[in-house]
């Protein structure tokens, strides 16, 4: 890559702009990621709808692989920037529309697939600004600018969506969060003298299935995923139906999540740069194991925030290991290949972990689903640690410095 990109100069100027398009995007996902499917449930939303708006993020990761050959070849800069835009002007104009739960859901799953069109060109992205050195921690804090955006507007909507339509909250957060998108445009990235060939999505597909370490962790990752994810459809049925939350509940529990990502962000940051994203994605693994028993075992809703504080840590992780772990595997030139494969099993679990979950909640309790999905977490953290050991064997200890 041109080593322009790497110039004191522009890297501060490209994490200025990073950091304020994050800033925005925190406002508005601060609010949508909390709130929807938590508003969708109290407007009579059935399971299939609350399990619709849980999905949504992973519908579109299931299409990354097609839109990622689409934008092979085109400014990622520019990918970016123009996806953002329009996932947001879709979701304000679709909830000042929307009177049904269904449309309400349908809006969040249209902004979504738009939304996470970009990954494999975002991957690139953050390869091309940022050195190797750096790279974590400059992702870190540009989410910590995100995560306080998030602590405001979570608070704030819990507080608002008890005294106006939530619809209008909604509209709010995502016209505060257009400027953003907007500014990510003024990136200065300078591709590489050739572009990226647009190679046809089944020979790169056949590509990565045949290096063995990389498909190791990516069944692994969906093992664990496939339950993780079903619990996401659990939660906002539990906060409604079994604690009887109250939005305003909702939006601490958010607030306090966000806060904690400030902190994990650096943290984890520091620990990446210095050592082994993969590494760091076991232990990271580990510790998302304690928000579904916690939702089993709190006997009331006081109990959920230390629940929100772990999910903070782990989201946090989570966040930075998706593209970090794609830097550290991928062959050189093809992290956007290797992120939309990613992506992609992501969408595939996503979309359907959330079903089985809400088919399962029309016959059993929730906490059923959770002691189901707490075994596939585990079983998919062994075979993640074996994965991770095979690519990074663990170095003999060393003394620590005086």
């Amino acid at each position: 890559m041109p080593q322009r990109n790497w110039t004191t100069e522009r890297v501060r100027a490209n994490f200025r702009i990073d950091t304020f398009s994050a800033v925005c995007a925190g406002a508005y996902l601060g609010v949508v990621v909390a709130f929807v499917p938590v508003v969708v449930r109290r407007m009579g939303g059935s399971t299939f709808e609350v399990a619709l708006v849980v999905a949504a993020p992973f519908l579109g990761h299931l299409l990354t692989p097609l839109f990622s050959y689409l934008f092979a070849g085109l400014r990622p800069v520019r990918v970016v920037a123009a996806t953002g835009t329009v996932s947001r002007l879709i979701f304000l104009c679709g909830v000042l529309v929307a009177t049904t739960p269904f449309l309400l859901a349908l809006t969040s799953v249209v902004s979504w697939m738009i939304a996470i069109a970009n990954i494999a060109s975002y991957a690139t992205l953050m390869q091309a600004i940022y050195p190797d050195s750096e790279r974590a921690q400059a992702m870190g804090k540009v989410r910590i600018g995100s995560s306080l955006a998030a602590i405001v507007s979570a608070t704030a909507a819990g507080l608002l969506i008890d005294a106006v339509p939530a619809t209008i909250v909604f509209a709010a957060a995502a016209l505060v969060s257009l400027p953003g998108a907007l500014a990510f445009a003024r990136i200065r990235h300078e591709p590489p003298p050739i572009p990226a060939p647009r190679r046809p999505v089944p020979v790169v597909a056949r590509e990565i299935w045949s290096d063995r370490r990389y498909r190791r962790l990516l069944v692994a990752f969906s093992v664990f995923g496939f339950g993780n994810l079903m619990n996401a459809a659990v939660f906002p049925i539990m906060l409604v139906d079994h604690f009887n939350a109250p939005n305003t509940f909702v939006g601490v529990m958010a607030a306090l999540q966000s806060g904690t990502m400030v902190v994990a962000f650096l943290a984890w940051g520091r620990f990446i740069d210095r050592g082994s994203s993969l590494r760091m994605s076991v232990v990271n693994t580990a510790l998302v194991l304690l928000v579904p028993l916690g939702y089993l075992v709190a006997p009331s809703t006081l109990f959920l925030l230390p629940v929100a504080i772990v999910a903070g840590i782990t989201n946090a992780g989570g966040d930075v290991m998706f593209f970090t772990n794609v830097v550290q595997i991928a062959p050189h030139g093809r992290v956007g290949e290797y992120a939309a494969a990613q992506s992609f099993l992501l969408g595939v679990r996503g979309t359907i972990a959330p079903f089985v979950a809400s088919l399962l909640l029309v016959t059993v309790a929730p906490q059923a689903v959770l002691v189901l999905s707490i075994t596939l977490m585990v079983t998919g953290l062994v075979m993640l640690d074996r994965a991770v050991r095979a690519v990074t064997p663990v170095p003999a200890l060393e003394p620590a410095p005086a």
